[in-house]
């Protein structure tokens, strides 16, 4: 049987701290919609042509209230953690590579640090949870915040306490504060951790109410063995929290904001991981500091769901980069009403997605500015019946 968690006065504090902040974030400007709309029928080339391109330059326009939206400035997030969950034989590969990969972040070698390399992004790397007591990734330039050497095991014990996936949360949020301070006008979200496709699978197939299997993908690369005991974790997982029950699904639904906040911070801390919550805060602060926030594959998805629940206007700061191979990854994005555009049966993750969209978008910046108009041409505008 469900119930909504009981506080202790110093998560009660921190979940007042979160309302300071999510009750301060609007709608974007609709009319900035209309604008960047006419701007692009007056371009010498068929109407609608770009298709969701032009459709995220009017989103774009809304979210900086300018015709013409600043995406000169890009930056990368990636929140490395791991999961306890690992230890249920649920994954290819132990919990060494999410530090032997956030190392290579940090030097310049991994497949995101070339990317932003390619795109000419910023790149930050946090330990959000990596389980290492090893500090030379810090002089390396990988941020510390570790809140916890990894998870817990969510079948043994919630994964997070409430207190530290609310701090997870908020430091996403105050990344994207100081990003904003430093001049970055886009955000992509990326992530490292060993055992973060379970983890997100358990979310989705609770958030969604939606089988297990429906959610649930092979990750980095399992054998059949492996996906159906992944599979097993899972819905373990979701009953022993009791997230199928009728009160838990109200709750995450409820008209009634705090306990729809509350019962989707139950449920992170639950079965989540500090990597997902930190993203989450991520997107929460691209509302609260007016900042497009870069969706990437399925982990991030996943995040961008939640804090969807946390506030639905969150969806109107989101980006969708691509369509992750991840089974979830176009369910989440139909409830979003969010179109990736690039579909190439990306699993990489990292936010490579992200860095493969900000070279595309730069391209579309330049037929935004640079095209010629019908008027300049002197010839007759398309005329739109549709």
């Amino acid at each position: 049987m469900y119930r909504l968690p009981d506080l202790t006065e110093i998560q009660k504090d921190l979940l007042l701290e979160f309302y300071k902040f999510s009750d301060t974030i609007a709608p974007t400007s609709k009319s900035y919609i209309q604008l960047s709309k006419r701007h692009w029928d007056s371009i010498a080339k068929p109407l609608d042509s770009l298709g969701e391109f032009e459709k995220i330059f009017q989103k774009l326009s809304a979210i900086y209230e300018s015709e013409i939206p600043d995406i000169s400035n890009k930056c990368i997030t990636v929140m490395c953690a791991d999961n306890g969950i690992v230890k249920e034989g649920i994954s290819q590969s132990n919990k060494d590579v999410t530090l032997a990969v956030a190392k290579s972040m940090a030097i310049g070698t991994s497949s995101i640090a070339v990317l932003c390399k390619s795109v000419n992004s910023k790149l930050m790397v946090f330990d959000m949870g990596i389980d290492s007591f090893d500090t030379e990734i810090y002089s390396l330039g990988v941020l510390n915040h570790k809140l916890m050497h990894g998870s817990n095991n969510f079948l043994k014990e919630k994964a997070m306490p409430l207190d530290i996936t609310i701090r997870a949360i908020l430091t996403g949020i105050n990344t994207v504060k100081e990003l904003k301070e430093n001049k970055v006008t886009v955000i992509g979200t990326g992530e490292m951790g060993i055992g973060n496709t379970t983890t997100s699978s358990a979310l989705s197939a609770a958030m969604l109410n939606l089988p297990v299997e429906t959610v649930t993908g092979r990750g980095a690369g399992l054998d059949d063995t492996k996906l159906k005991k992944k599979i097993n974790v899972i819905y373990k997982g979701i009953e022993k929290y009791g997230f199928r029950d009728k009160l838990f699904l109200d709750s995450i639904n409820s008209d009634d904001t705090k306990v729809r906040v509350l019962a989707i911070l139950d449920l992170l801390s639950s079965v989540g991981g500090l990597d997902i919550a930190a993203i989450t805060g991520v997107f929460i602060g691209g509302c609260i500091y007016k900042l497009p926030i870069v969706i990437d594959g399925v982990i991030s998805e996943v995040a961008a769901a939640l804090a969807y629940f946390l506030n639905p206007l969150c969806k109107e700061y989101m980006i969708a980069s691509h369509l992750s191979r991840e089974p979830v990854a176009s369910i989440i994005f139909d409830m979003l009403k969010l179109n990736p555009v690039i579909d190439a049966s990306l699993a990489l993750g990292e936010g490579s997605g992200c860095a493969m969209l900000f070279s595309l978008l730069d391209m579309i910046f330049e037929i935004y500015t640079k095209n010629a108009c019908f008027s300049d041409i002197k010839i007759e505008k398309y005329k739109r019946f549709v």
